[in-house]
C-alpha cells in the first residue's frame, strides 16, 4: 500500500476523498497510536504507533 500521512494528520476533506483506503488502513489493526488512539493495520499510517498485544501475548 501506498505512503499516505498519518491518520491524526488527515483533514475532513482528505477522509472522504480517500475512504476506501481508510477501510483497509483500519481493517484489522495491528497497532495503535499512543497520542491520539487511532488504529491501523501498519505504524507507519500513526504519529507514535505501538503493537496491539495477541490474545497471545496477554497472558
Amino acid at each position: 500500500m501506498a505512503k499516505c500521512k498519518p491518520l491524526c494528520a488527515l483533514k475532513k476533506d482528505d477522509v472522504k476523498s480517500m475512504m476506501k483506503k481508510l477501510i483497509k488502513i483500519v481493517s484489522k489493526p495491528t497497532f495503535i497510536c499512543e497520542k491520539c488512539a487511532r488504529v491501523a493495520n501498519d505504524e507507519d499510517y500513526l504519529c507514535h504507533g505501538i503493537a496491539l498485544k495477541t490474545k497471545k501475548e496477554k497472558k
